[in-house]
């Protein structure tokens, strides 16, 4: 069921990432793409993932699948009722794709959702003083910067696959604002990871450092492609084949995003610590 839910929850925070980072990359560049038919089947995606993944979450805290396990879930639940409003926003950030709101609504409106996924993460349980808000700022932070990361590389795929005039201007955009991203990612991650493993009592779960180790190698290997990207291709893009090269770089670093991403889905789930 672990596993289950655990696939799930990543299916469902890849869409949102998705949503999130295209949104406000394509705010911030003041660009409109078509083929909004793939960005509305994500949100589907997101919607279908979320009620998919409260459904499961209630069934193995309740023990069985009855209406009234499944309502003191929804009702009587920190998950639930974060659930709810989540479902509230996926909804609107949907309509917000449909009726072509302007960008920086759909970004809103989807990193709300995502960043409510914060509230009830390993980082804001094991808050300091069990101040929640510490873990759940610097988690959000985190998922957001993801967010624009993955989202951003899916917007400039994109743009390159059908030969977009847009592309240089985008990529040079996106390379200075995911450097920040990058960084602040990175920042809210270690602190993340030493309130996680340092706050908790008992030793740390070996399956847990391991999926958290295997997480930040491959987190390393995006920053060191993102870094060729910016300080070699992309001043190079001009010179036959550079492009190319560009854009097989940021397919990777998407790919390796999407495997991250499962990783931190995976780590969610895992307990952080065991009794001594």
């Amino acid at each position: 069921m672990t596993l289950l839910i655990a696939v799930i929850r990543w299916i469902h925070e890849a869409s949102l990432m998705f949503m999130f980072g295209s949104a406000a990359l394509l705010a911030l560049l003041r660009l409109s793409l078509p083929g909004a038919g793939l960005r509305l089947s994500i949100a589907g995606v997101a919607l279908s993932s979320a009620l998919l993944w409260f459904f499961l979450t209630a069934v193995q805290m309740g023990g069985a699948v009855t209406d009234h396990v499944l309502w003191l879930a929804l009702t009587q639940s920190l998950f639930g009722q974060l659930f709810q409003a989540r479902l509230v926003l996926l909804i609107l950030a949907g309509v917000a794709l449909w009726q072509r709101w302007r960008e920086g609504a759909s970004a809103l409106l989807s990193g709300a959702a995502l960043v409510l996924i914060s509230v009830t993460s390993h980082a804001a349980e094991a808050s300091p003083a069990h101040f929640t808000a510490i873990g759940t700022v610097s988690d959000g932070l985190h998922f957001l910067t993801g967010g624009f990361w993955i989202g951003g590389l899916a917007v400039l795929a994109m743009l390159f696959a059908r030969g977009d005039e847009n592309f240089t201007s985008a990529t040079a955009r996106f390379a200075e604002w995911g450097m920040i991203a990058v960084a602040v990612l990175i920042l809210t991650g270690m602190l993340n990871a030493a309130t996680i493993l340092l706050g908790g009592e008992g030793s740390d779960t070996p399956l847990y450092l391991a999926v958290l180790g295997a997480k930040l190698v491959l987190v390393l290997i995006m920053v060191t492609l993102a870094l060729i990207n910016h300080f070699r291709l992309l001043p190079r893009q001009a010179q036959p084949g550079m492009a190319e090269k560009l854009d097989r770089n940021i397919r990777a670093e998407f790919t390796l995003g999407l495997v991250v991403v499962g990783l931190a889905a995976l780590l969610g789930l895992l307990p952080p610590t065991m009794g001594s």
